[in-house]
């Protein structure tokens, strides 16, 4: 070899980036560049003359003798010429990964071994790393709560984790492509949901995409596949929703059974302080007039509706803020002002944990069954009634009869005694209105059987005003029949609405000083049932206090020092025979009492 090339030798030796080590037949070393040193502590010099097995942990050091004389007496090699990876010792005793690559050469007719070694430390490091995240996220998405897949879009491959197991009841393995997937789980509909897949791939990120598949098993399924894409690959996300759809549709179907029913329900929130009312049916809008809009979000007085009796609010509140049943029939106003009677049941609805979450409150309109549960009573009493006074009357009838005729017969012997005579008249006005008053009971008793025919209304209140004639003689007092009531015909029994404007006139006579003013108006009202009559008479008396309003029509009430107090009560038997009603109306002066007639009597 010439000096220049043996120059330009070393001189790639000690620039080489792999460490170079020269060795003899013997396995001693003859040279080692600085990537050597560098890569195993030791220096050049150190190196010299020692085995080569001094770079290498057991059991290469014990062992590479005997595979260097192997291979020079039989001339096979095993690791001449061939690159492999092995361990080497460093001279602080520690271990490394090293690529090693051996070639021969022959020198001066010596035979010579070049190592080659290359530290793989940073790649092993990097190589662990990457294993240590590929196991870690193996391991992640196999334990998902939910089906995941990566799909290979170029070579239709399909790889799913464990849960779809779970879902469909086949092996991950089985469902390996897009070709065995879709008939596998979708049987004859395998093409149209294939189709649907490639519908929605183009706005996967948009929305999930609901399909029925058939499990392993057979049975059916309903999963929510929602899907991610880029460049060619998709990951899949598919989730069992069986269950939730079935929840769901029971949910819809008990909100419409809920909407439907005839009962007002409303759902009030628990957790909440004042518990605000958080659903509404149209069954309770109906019932209270107010819409949903006013009611979400309220407490629960509105339940109560306006002006609420603050003694059952305040039993309300109790029971709704205690979370335990409750159940009432209170006096209600709707947001119209009018009255009803409001059957309330209050129930709480409680989590599996046994917390309240919620008050279920059930409203029912109960005014009809109460006013029919009235009625009943009241026929009960009236028949008692009827009963008694029909004994009574017989024997009276007979007795007022001898009275009358013998204060007949006395009245003849005392003619020309004026203080006599006096004293026979005032007995005989006693009998008179001791046999009014067993009429009057009589009457009230009396089953209500109507004659109706198309009637001119002022032909009757003037028919009445005059037979008062003998009740106001002496007193300034004047009837005013306003035009709108002049000429008013409706359809009525004349002698039994007669009674009623008699009852309710002699009721403001007795009620006002004079001058004395009593006042008629009337007016028609249209609605989907056809029409009604209002009349109103009013007076310019005191009025009603709230005691005479609220028992104003009960029997046997009154205010007055004669009478027996049945006048209301069968003015109020005989509107309503006529399918009507009686109120008395709130005024800022005098009593108003409006008699509402439907234009065909019920």
């Amino acid at each position: 070899m010439k000096p220049d090339d043996q120059t330009h030798l070393r001189a790639v030796l000690r620039t080489a980036v792999e460490g170079i080590i020269t060795i003899d037949e013997r396995g001693m070393i003859e040279s080692a560049n600085p990537a050597a040193e560098a890569l195993f502590g030791w220096k050049a010099e150190e190196l010299l003359g020692k085995n080569v097995s001094v770079l290498m942990p057991q059991p290469y050091q014990s062992e590479h003798d005997r595979y260097l004389s192997d291979y020079i007496s039989s001339g096979v090699p095993r690791i001449i010429g061939v690159g492999r990876e092995v361990q080497g010792l460093r001279k602080d005793g520690s271990i490394f990964p090293m690529y090693l690559a051996v070639s021969e050469v022959r020198v001066a007719g010596r035979r010579i071994f070049n190592g080659f070694v290359h530290d793989l430390t940073v790649l092993k490091q990097t190589q662990n790393e990457l294993a240590q995240r590929d196991a870690q996220l193996e391991f992640m998405v196999e334990h998902l709560p939910a089906a995941a897949a990566y799909v290979d879009l170029s070579k239709g491959i399909v790889r799913f984790n464990r849960m779809v197991r779970e879902i469909t009841g086949y092996e991950p393995a089985e469902l390996t492509s897009l070709d065995r997937l879709f008939p596998l789980l979708f049987g004859e509909s395998a093409a149209e949901a294939r189709k649907r897949y490639e519908a929605a791939r183009q706005i996967w990120n948009d929305r999930p995409l609901r399909l029925s598949i058939r499990r392993k098993s057979g049975d059916e399924r309903t999963v929510e596949l929602r899907g991610y894409a880029y460049d060619h690959h998709e990951v899949w996300l598919m989730h069992d929703v069986t269950e939730r759809e079935r929840h769901d549709t029971e949910l819809r179907i008990r909100d419409r059974a809920i909407q439907a029913a005839n009962e007002g329900v409303v759902i009030a929130d628990a957790g909440k302080d004042g518990h605000p009312i958080v659903f509404v049916n149209e069954a309770y809008e109906t019932l209270s007039g107010y819409s949903a809009r006013e009611s979400l979000g309220k407490g629960c007085e509105i339940l109560c509706g306006s002006h609420p009796d603050q003694e059952v609010l305040k039993r309300l509140k109790h029971a709704i803020d205690g979370c335990h049943d409750f159940r009432t029939t209170i006096r209600c106003r709707r947001k119209n002002g009018e009255y009803f009677w409001n059957e309330i049941s209050i129930a709480p609805v409680r989590a599996t944990d046994g917390q309240v979450t919620h008050i279920v409150a059930v409203m029912e309109d109960v005014s009809e069954r109460r006013s029919a549960h009235e009625q009943l009573l009241q026929s009960e009493r009236l028949a008692a009634i009827g009963q008694m006074m029909t004994g009574l009357a017989h024997e009276s009838r007979n007795a007022l009869q001898r009275a009358q005729a013998c204060l007949d017969m006395l009245s003849l012997d005392m003619e020309g005694n004026a203080e006599q005579l006096e004293l026979t008249e005032k007995t005989r006005r006693a009998l008179h209105d001791l046999h009014r008053h067993y009429e009057e009971v009589r009457n009230y008793a009396a089953p209500i059987n109507l004659e109706c025919r198309p009637t001119l209304l002022s032909r009757i209140w003037e028919t009445t005003w005059k037979n008062l004639e003998a009740v106001r003689f002496g007193r300034d007092v004047r009837l005013i029949v306003r035009p709108d009531a002049e000429d008013l015909v409706w359809t009525v029994d004349e002698h039994r609405i007669e009674q009623v404007f008699r009852n309710v006139m002699e009721n403001s006579l007795a009620a006002c000083t004079d001058p004395g003013v009593l006042e008629i108006t009337g007016s028609v009202t249209t609605h989907d049932q056809g029409k009604t009559l209002h009349i109103r008479i009013s007076d310019n008396g005191p009025g009603f206090t709230p005691e005479s309003a609220a028992n104003v029509f009960q029997p046997f009430y009154t205010t007055k020092q004669k009478g027996t107090g049945l006048g209301m009560a069968i003015s109020k038997r005989i509107v309503e025979a006529h399918g009507g009603g009686i109120h008395v109306e709130p005024s800022r002066q005098g009593a108003v009492v409006r008699i509402d007639l439907p234009q065909v009597p019920s």
